[in-house]
């Protein structure tokens, strides 16, 4: 009986130092999936990302205003911003981050999936934007995939593939081709 607690503190010691386990799993989201889901698709840059505590100072949610630079899908908003909101964030010295939940920086630009102001799919519904001084054009980044599986024909789940890095003018046409469909 005294090794139960020696062999209690052996195994804490062990578990300490494996990484933290994830969870959260999402069903993976192509092209057309996530373009006949979303209420609106939009190119946007950020202009502001603000964290606060909820009301219970339990969770921390993020608001992200976006301003509407370009709208392949659904209503531009009249005054050409749009409100997201979604958890994680930093208050302080204190972060809290959700596997999956994309993360937006002030200044960025983004192709993004959206429905009832959220995201997507989660990071799969979000596309970074980057412009190619050599080409002269901005491409769009693979979405965060992290978390994203698809079930195979037996019932096994595998990892999803992230989507590819794409020149922005033919996603804009992909995109407008399924909503057209």
């Amino acid at each position: 009986m005294k090794r139960f607690p020696l062999l209690l503190v052996i195994a804490a010691f062990l578990l300490a130092g494996l990484p933290f386990a994830r969870a959260s799993l999402i069903r993976a989201m192509d092209l057309v999936e996530l373009t006949a889901t979303a209420e609106q698709v939009v190119v946007a840059d950020v202009a502001r990302v603000e964290s606060q505590w909820d009301k219970d100072h339990r969770t921390i949610y993020s608001t992200i205003e976006i301003r509407v630079q370009e709208t392949w899908k659904g209503t531009p908003p009249s005054d050409g911003k749009i409100l997201l909101r979604q958890p994680g964030g930093s208050v302080g010295e204190i972060e809290m981050t959700v596997v999956g939940v994309p993360t937006f920086s002030v200044g960025e630009r983004a192709l993004l999936f959206l429905q009832h102001a959220s995201v997507v799919g989660l990071g799969q519904g979000k596309r970074p934007l980057r412009w190619d001084e050599t080409s002269k054009r901005w491409f769009a980044e693979p979405g965060d995939a992290t978390g994203a599986v698809r079930l195979g024909r037996h019932g096994q789940i595998r990892a999803a593939d992230g989507s590819p890095r794409e020149a922005l003018d033919s996603l804009r046409a992909r995109v407008r081709a399924l909503i057209e469909k």
